[in-house]
């Protein structure tokens, strides 16, 4: 592999380079960085909606009227939205 700035070789898994001393940062883009606080923000409502399932059987409370399918939706678009904000990292070289 060669270095991006200085076209110098240096190894496939080297992060810095010897000869210009580039180094490899792992950025997010912008969008990546909203999506994933989005993500945050839905994971920590969904919570809110799951936490009771676990105390209502206890007080024997009916979940006949509970919106479950709210809680499936939310669960695979909270996934969703936190793993494209995952996918969004890539790899620059930026000068020392």
């Amino acid at each position: 592999m060669q270095c991006p700035l200085c076209n110098a070789e240096v190894g496939s898994n080297v992060g810095v380079c010897d000869h210009c001393g580039a180094i490899r940062v792992y950025v997010r883009t912008t969008l990546g960085v909203m999506v994933g606080w989005f993500g945050m923000v839905m994971l920590l409502l969904w919570a809110i909606m799951a936490l009771p399932l676990v105390v209502f059987p206890f007080i024997h409370y009916s979940l006949v009227g509970y919106p479950w399918l709210a809680l499936v939706i939310g669960a695979m678009l909270t996934a969703g939205l936190l793993w494209y904000s995952r996918s969004t990292v890539h790899a620059e070289w930026v000068r020392r």
